[in-house]
């Protein structure tokens, strides 16, 4: 799932709800209620936005309609394609690997794949070999300019943009475009400091005092969370340290998001005002987006109420539980319908979350991850991992 995910971090209650977007909650139940909202920047009008979001696209690691197969490798392509769709992305790469001994065409494929695990050297690899053998291959240039953004090499990435858009017209190698030019802007006198798990791309002078306190507390979330749901990632995470007028001229979040993390690069974006007084905030915001990275790194079709309240969890504690208002499987890809009180998504999804885990343990709900990123379905994964299936879950919990 590609797009951007914009989070309100730290947003308080400080009013009527139809004015601040969050549920009325009756006196001495206070609640801090969030938001999540998909901005896009279309044209070159910067200040221009819309609430569309880029999770629907995804490419593919079989070759396209105008490739010819070799008929020799046909039945050994189609099994690769069910082993993709059933999840199984380590043993497609092995059988693409295996076909591209004879056919050139599956280094595309083999990229994308290890794209999609997180291995972006080795997927630069073979996508570098694919548009050397096909130049016209436009899936791969596509897939290339995705691989060097989350390397952090705008301007490779930006040379396969430019490339791939030459040859066709296409949202998102677009959106990429407009905002690598954003990031370029910002980032021209960024440096990094990195631990063995993660990058801090900041700006030396503006954000060089606060660099070691935001790895030291993205250390302290590694060994937390993993800790709890029994999961380290095994790639290392880019930040990148704004200002708050760097941080929403970027990555053109509404004025209440506390930090962004961005799911096209698989980076998190956080502003700072600096650390004293407010490291309390800095560590909800940071424990939050890392929450968020570490779903991804698990799987992109994680439910947006699971993916949400999973990073709250880990971030905060909301001061009571509820049971379910509204159907679980209506948050499942967006809270902005609800309008002025998503505030009450957020704060449902939180209790049910918590009940899991406090039934069954945090790990389970890593292993519900994994079993969707082998392919189940939500009714599934449930079923394996908490013994009842997603739509008796929805049918009993909360409701008593």
């Amino acid at each position: 799932m590609l797009f951007i995910l914009i989070i309100a971090a730290f947003f308080y209650f400080k009013g009527p709800a139809e004015n601040h977007g969050t549920v009325q909650i009756p006196a001495g139940q206070a609640t801090e209620p969030f938001e999540q909202l998909t901005s896009i920047n279309h044209g070159s009008d910067s200040t221009k936005t819309v609430d569309e979001s880029i999770k629907s696209i995804e490419i593919s690691p079989l070759p396209e309609k105008n490739v010819k197969i070799d008929e020799k490798n046909r039945e050994l392509w189609l099994k690769a394609e069910a082993m993709v769709k059933a999840g199984d992305n380590d043993g497609a790469i092995k059988l693409l690997k295996e076909i591209s001994e004879k056919d050139k065409h599956a280094f595309t494929g083999i990229g994308i794949l290890l794209l999609k695990i997180g291995r972006c050297d080795d997927a630069i690899k073979y996508l570098e070999k694919a548009v050397e053998f096909d130049i016209d291959d436009f899936t791969a240039r596509k897939a290339l300019a995705l691989a060097y953004y989350k390397a952090d090499d705008l301007d490779k990435s930006l040379h396969n943009i430019e490339t791939g858009l030459s040859m066709k017209s296409d949202r998102l190698l677009q959106f990429l475009h407009d905002k690598i030019k954003r990031e370029h802007r910002t980032q021209q006198k960024f440096i990094d400091e990195s631990t063995r798990h993660f990058k801090v791309i900041f700006d030396g002078h503006e954000n060089g005092n606060i660099s070691r306190k935001v790895l030291g507390i993205l250390d302290d979330a590694y060994r937390f969370v993993g800790k709890e749901l029994s999961y380290f990632p095994d790639q290392p995470l880019t930040v990148i340290i704004y200002t708050e007028k760097e941080f929403f001229d970027t990555t053109l979040a509404p004025g209440w998001a506390g930090g962004a993390y961005d799911f096209i690069g698989g980076k998190i974006c956080i502003p700072v005002k600096g650390v004293e007084g407010r490291e309390a905030e800095l560590k909800r915001v940071l424990f939050h987006e890392y929450v968020h990275a570490m779903v991804d790194s698990i799987t992109q079709r994680c439910p947006l109420w699971i993916n949400e309240e999973l990073a709250e969890y880990f971030s905060r504690n909301y001061p009571k539980r509820i049971g379910q208002v509204v159907p679980l499987n209506y948050l499942e890809n967006s809270f902005t319908w609800l309008g002025g009180r998503a505030g009450l998504a957020y704060w449902e999804s939180y209790s049910a979350v918590s009940y899991l885990i406090e039934r069954h343990g945090a790990s389970r709900m890593k292993d519900l991850l994994i079993s969707l990123s082998k392919g189940s379905d939500l009714n599934q994964a449930f079923k394996e991992t908490f013994s009842i299936s997603y739509n008796e879950f929805i049918s009993s919990w909360g409701k008593g």
